[in-house]
Parts: structure tokens; sequence; C-alpha cells
């Protein structure tokens, strides 16, 4: 008997220690972006491909990157809808097309030859804590190849923002900022390109 009632208060205490976790939030970066028609002669440039952008298999991952010292972490409850790498691609696509530096721009996978490539390979995506303030950093180099595999220029751009709030939101929102940042700077770096 003493068993039986020893086995039912555990059951009854260890259902009272059960706590329960909070759910798993997804986040996405905003890829609505609005870049002025800066159409140059189309005979440089009919077609642009932009390649999936690359990067360790730390970004390229749904986990949330933060950096507090020397540690990189990621949030328990936050994560990304999509990986960083295919945001980011997203709105380079939205970024090309809107501002018609080439006449066809075209995402990768495509097997339709393109005059250019633009290859890309993103170093650091995440948020950082210092003392009691983050900011999120975006950092990329980008690589222009032309229809023979050679490289005709490469640009690494970097973008800062101060996050408004020390948690996963604050961080999502300043990426948000950086990766448009980066991709205005992308976009004016290649107009002065094939603008010559």
């Amino acid at each position: 008997m003493k068993k039986y009632l020893f086995l039912i208060l555990m059951i009854v205490l260890s259902g009272c220690s059960i706590k329960s976790l909070p759910p798993t939030k997804s986040y996405t970066i905003n890829t609505q972006i609005h870049i002025k028609n800066i159409a140059i002669n189309h005979q440089k440039c009919k077609s642009i491909e932009i390649n999936f952008p690359d990067s360790s298999n730390f970004i390229m991952s749904t986990n949330m990157i933060y950096v507090k010292g020397l540690q990189k972490n990621s949030y328990y409850f936050s994560k990304w809808y999509e990986t960083p790498n295919q945001m980011l691609n997203d709105l380079f696509y939205a970024g090309l097309s809107q501002s018609r530096i080439c006449k066809n721009t075209y995402s990768f996978g495509l097997t339709i030859p393109s005059d250019l490539i633009l290859k890309s390979q993103i170093l650091d995506f995440s948020q950082k804590f210092i003392g009691n303030h983050s900011f999120s950093e975006v950092k990329i180099i980008f690589f222009l190849i032309n229809k023979d595999n050679l490289l005709i220029a490469q640009k690494e751009f970097d973008a800062k923002v101060i996050c408004d709030t020390n948690n996963a939101q604050g961080g999502v929102k300043a990426l948000s900022k950086a990766s448009k940042q980066i991709t205005s700077k992308m976009i004016n770096w290649l107009h002065k390109i094939l603008d010559k």
C-alpha cells in the first residue's frame, strides 16, 4: 500500500513541476525595398543573374545569431522563417529588378544565359551586444563576373544599425535596415561600374 501511495504522490508532484516552454517565434527581414530606377545603357548589361548568397553553415540556418563578447549564440525561442541567405537573395533580386541597371534580372537556378553574374559571400549577419546596448551587423562581399566567368570587380560592404530593443525583435528590425543599406550600396557600386 505504501508503494502505491508513494507512486501516486510522485506522479502528482512531477506533474506540478513540469513547466511549459514558450512557443518559438519565427521572424523574417523586411524585403520590401524602394530603389530608384537608374536604368543605364542596356547595351552594356542586357541581363544579370543573382547567384544564391554563400555563407558559413552557422549563418546558413534558421538560428538567429547574437554575439556577446567572443561567444556566438542563438536565441532559444526565436528563429528565422527562412535562412538569411534566402532572405538576402530575395532582397537583392527585388532591388536589382527595381533599379533596372540591367534590362533583365534573373534569380539563381534558371538556365538562361546572362551577360553578368553577381555572386556574394555573407560574412556576418548577427546582433551584437556591448554592455547594455546592441546593434546588428551585415557584412557581405560581392563579386561581379562576366559571361566568360572572369572577375570584373569585387567589393565588401558593411552596415551596422543600433537596435531599438535588446532582444530578438530589436535585432530583426536592425538587420532589416542594415540589409537594405547593403543592397543600396551594392546597386550604387554596380551602377558606377556599368555606367563607365
